[in-house]
Formats: C-alpha cells, structure tokens, sequence
C-alpha cells in the first residue's frame, strides 16, 4: 500500500502558520502596538494591487486565448481585488486625501478593504461550482470583463472623487455588518479602551459575514487542494495556498485593531497570496497553450487535471464527422498556389471553429477536410447531438460565407459532411516520445464513407442511422434519403440528411 505523502501536510501546516502569529498578537499588547505609517500604508496598498491587477490582466488575456471560463473567473477575482484595495490605500487620511475628505476617506478605507475581500472571494468559489456552466452560457467572456471594470471604475471614481458620498452606507456596513469587535468607524478603527462587548454592539451579522467570507475561500481551497491531491502538480497546490492565505487574510482584517501588527498582518497576506497566484496560474495557462498546440481542448483538460492519456486507448461509443471541401481540385487549376492556400485556409477556419464551438474534438485536418470526434468526454447521445448541431452550423456558416465571397468576385467551394455514432478506440496513438490522439474503428472508416456518400444523393450533409438512433426525438430535422450499401458492411444501411 502506498504511504501518504507528507509533502501535502507541510503545505497546510505553512500556509496555516499566520493564524498561530495573529493568534500570538492578539494575546501580546506589547507586541500589538500600533504602527500609524500612513504613507507606507499607501506604499503597499498600491504594490499589492498592481500585482493583483497583473495577475488579472495577463491571467484573463491568456484565458481568452484558450477560452477557459473558469481561469477567467479566477483573474475577475483578482482584478476585483486590485481595483478595490487600490481604492483602499488611496483613500488613507491625510495621504492624498486630507483635510473635508479625511473623515469620509477613513470610512472608505475600511469598507473597501472589506469589499475587496468579499468579492474576490465569490468569484473564486463560483469558479468551483456549477453555476460557471450557466455563467460561460449566458455571460459572454468579454460582457463579464466589461462589468467588472465598470463597476471597479465607478466604485473608485466616487470613493475617491467624494468619499462623503459612501459615508452613511460605509458606516453602516462598518458597524453592522463588517465591524470587527468595538469598531469606531469615526476613529478610523478601534475607539479607546472599553469594557469589552464581544458583538460590538452590532450583534451577529458581522460574524455571519465573515465566516461566509472565510468559507467560501476554504470551499475554493478544498475544490483546488482535491486537484492537488490527485496530481501533485505544483502549480494547483499553489493556487490552493493562495486561498488559504486569503482566508486568514479576512480574519487578520477582522480581529486586528487597526494600524497594529495584528491588522498589518492582512496586507502582507493578500500580497503572499498575490504571489503566489501569478506564479501557479501562469504555469497551468503556459502548460494549456503549450498542450493545444498538438491536443484538443477537452483532451487538455484532462491532462491538466492529471488524467493521463493511455497509448493503449480507451473503448468507447463517440459520434465521428467528417468534412470534406468540393471543387478544390478544379479550383488549383485556375488559381495560384497561394491562392489555393488562402480559399482553403478560409473555409477550413470556419468550419473547424464550427467544431470547438460545438464541444467536438478536432482531430485532424486532411488535406482539404477535417476529421471531428464529438461526445469523447461524456454525452448522454453520446456526441450525435452536437456533432449534427454542427453540421447544421457548418452549413450556415459556409453558405453565407460563399455569399460573401461571390459578391466579392472570389471564388467559392461547396462542402460535403458525413455523420456517424460507434465503437472507436479513442485514445493516444503512436510513440510515447510523439502520438497524436484520435480514433480508431470501423465508425470511423463508416462516416468517412457518409460523408462520400453526399456526392451520390447530391446533398450538404448524410448523417447515418447509427446517429439518429441516439439524437432522442431531434431526428424531426432530417430527412431520408433510403438505404446505402457501405464496404465492409453486410447489410445495406439506411441514410439521412439535415432537412431546413
């Protein structure tokens, strides 16, 4: 039996280790006095964001390019945390914001330094959560990063440009519910010496929010330490540590009396944990580009999860579609090399981009069609459904795209596709220095055989019955076509096409 590692207790022990030194603060009025450095404050507010923002900025730009929503919620987090923290360093009194502004600036300084906390918080937890699949469908990558630097924006112009104007809602939230134990806001913190009053006279609420606050980063830190566990990858432990220290991060904020090492302590977390993030989440996106420039998306994110691909294979039922351009011969006859490359290269974009769209795996292009597996990665029809949904989309595509180029005076090619739902080996094949992934089996040879067979009924698209068996009442869009004798098979089969 293999003996657990003590590799993944270390970690939590290191990244568990603030709260032991908050706790020793705490306990130590000596050693908690207050340090009032409030350029300093500025200072490192200000760093921390600026490696907050470029984790965000660069984290988002790389998950654009590899469209991985659940990446880009992580680097929202960060720019969340960047543009409201740099909102808390600076409103610091008597820094940039003096004199009619101090009093309203130290209630923005304490409500931005809880918001920064709170927000990133929830974006990083919804990241391990189902509802990124609703978010991915409904919220557009770039409407959500839209939102976000609106709201940052809009946030810092009026905490910055009026600071009174947060004043009754800063205070409120300070006191009711984001005050730490005897929070004064109109001292900027803790007021003097008082008989303690463990609610602060607030009451629970600021309790509630704050263990919400700490569990959802616990949620994100189980959610990424599980990956951790099972890959021993160092880049998902990183990101793993980076929560934790957040977490303790919001308690640090909530117990600390402000200016003392205990509420100094907060900061240095958060840039801890800044750190880190950049350095893990920079290493998986360079790790995911890298992958995909020889893997299909969803094969890479297996392998990024630590699914290791088997040079054996694997059985399974997948949908195989093949597309193939028409005319490209007789077109080579009439245009240069180079032009051919360019027609070709046009049509080929549109209709791979039709497969990735559509959750299929591109597997190869060939010469002047492609080869796509749908449904490798669990489908209930298993792929049939969105590899005619793409077929569909294909057909649209390329029509208005013919469109286009003939009102250009360009020349235009027709398309054949053909559909077809088995048993393939799906896996890496080849050498274990160089392989590539793909599909082996009679399905694949039978829908290379459909898609030759839309010469003969003169049709876009011949899906077989093998697929229609599996698209669950979706089989109203097609239409017969009769029976087709395929090589290698006994029985004749019967043939359909995507019917307007």
């Amino acid at each position: 039996m293999r003996s657990p590692s003590w590799r993944p207790f270390a970690l939590l022990a290191a990244t568990l280790s603030p709260l032991a030194v908050l706790a020793w603060l705490l306990a130590s009025p000596a050693a908690n006095a207050p340090w009032i450095v409030p350029v300093e404050h500025l200072v490192i507010t200000t760093n921390v964001s600026l490696i907050a923002l470029a984790v965000a900025v660069l984290v988002a730009r790389a998950a654009l390019e590899v469209r991985h929503y659940p990446t880009l919620l992580v680097a929202m987090g960060f720019a969340c945390m960047a543009g409201i923290f740099a909102v808390h360093g600076l409103s610091t009194p008597g820094v940039l914001q003096r004199d009619a502004k101090e009093a309203g600036a130290a209630l923005v300084v304490g409500i931005s330094a809880v918001l920064a906390l709170w927000a990133s918080a929830l974006f990083f937890a919804v990241r391990y959560t189902p509802a990124v699949g609703w978010l991915e469908r409904h919220v557009p990558p770039r409407a959500l990063i839209a939102g976000v630097l609106v709201a940052m924006g809009g946030y810092a112009f009026v905490a910055l440009a009026s600071p009174s104007a947060l004043g009754g809602f800063a205070r409120w939230m300070l006191v009711s519910a984001g005050g730490s134990y005897d929070y004064d806001p109109t001292g900027y913190g803790y007021g003097g010496d008082r008989a303690p009053d463990v609610f602060g006279g607030a009451g629970l609420l600021p309790y509630v929010l704050t263990t919400a606050v700490v569990l959802l980063y616990g949620f994100a830190a189980i959610r990424q330490g599980r990956d951790y566990l099972r890959t021993r990858l160092p880049m998902q432990g990183a990101l793993a540590a980076a929560y934790v220290f957040l977490a303790q991060a919001q308690v640090s904020q909530f117990l600390g009396p402000t200016w003392t090492p205990s509420w100094w302590e907060y900061h240095v977390l958060m840039a801890i944990a800044t750190i880190i993030a950049i350095g893990a989440l920079f290493i998986e996106l360079d790790r995911r580009r890298g992958l995909e420039r020889f893997l299909p998306p969803t094969v890479v994110e297996r392998v990024i999860q630590g699914d290791p691909l088997r040079l054996a294979g694997e059985r399974q039922t997948v949908t195989i579609l093949f597309a193939d351009l028409r005319g490209s011969t007789a077109l080579a006859e009439r245009l240069a090399p180079e032009q051919v490359v360019e027609v070709l290269n046009t049509y080929l974009r549109v209709m791979a981009r039709c497969v990735i769209d559509g959750g299929g795996i591109l597997d190869k292009f060939l010469g002047d069609g492609l080869m796509a597996i749908f449904g490798a990665m669990g489908d209930p029809s298993h792929g049939a459904t969105a590899a005619t949904r793409a077929a569909e989309d294909m057909r649209a595509k390329l029509e208005q795209l013919n469109v286009d180029r003939t009102a250009r005076a360009q020349p235009v090619v027709r398309f054949g596709v053909g559909i077809h739902t088995g048993d393939v080996v799906l896996g890496a094949i080849g050498l274990p220095e160089r392989s590539d992934y793909t599909a082996i089996g009679d399905a694949v040879n039978t829908a290379s055989r459909m898609e030759s067979l839309t010469k003969e009924f003169q049709v876009a698209t011949v899906v077989s019955e093998g697929t229609v068996e599996q698209l669950d009442g979706a089989a109203a869009s097609l239409r017969p076509l009769g029976e087709a004798q395929v090589r290698g098979k006994a029985k004749a089969l019967r043939v359909f096409t995507l019917d307007r």
